[in-house]
């Protein structure tokens, strides 16, 4: 599945804290809360397409494609490639903030069914975030090798 548009860059690990009669409180900033919204809104078409959260061991593959910086030469622009993107925000917390949506929006049980995820961070002209969901199962028939070429794992 393809979401377009930029990847929110609020992260789960940004939350609030404050003290009320001398204990700790912490909340969930309002930018994190706009980032969830975000991620919601976009997965909730592909959601309303799967009947039942899967189950089982599941491989999630996930590429982030941010928008060129202001200093990236126009040949690069043009020449229509993704380049690595090496700068914050960080990648696990990004995938995090991704992930704890999915589950919440049943796309497995629980975040624990991961057995492996493959995520990349990139600059390019086509911004959005692209998801590959794959079950074990699915997997199955394929062999290791396969997978890797394929750029799966």
């Amino acid at each position: 599945m393809f979401l377009a548009g930029t990847p929110p860059t609020a992260t789960a690990q940004q939350k609030g804290v404050y003290v009320r009669q001398g204990r700790a409180r912490f909340y969930v900033k309002a930018k994190v809360r706009r980032a969830e919204r975000t991620w919601f809104s976009r997965l909730y078409p592909y959601r309303r397409a799967l009947a039942q959260p899967l189950d089982g061991p599941v491989l999630v593959s996930i590429r982030l494609v941010f928008p060129f910086t202001a200093d990236t030469s126009k040949k690069t622009r043009l020449a229509g490639r993704n380049i690595p993107h090496g700068r914050r925000p960080d990648i696990d917390n990004l995938v995090k903030a991704l992930l704890d949506t999915m589950t919440k929006m049943r796309f497995w049980h629980d975040d624990g069914q991961i057995f492996a995820l493959c995520v990349a961070k990139y600059r390019g002209a086509k911004v959005g975030t692209t998801i590959h969901v794959q079950t074990l199962a699915e997997l199955t028939h394929m062999r290791m090798e396969d997978l890797i070429e394929a750029e799966v794992l």
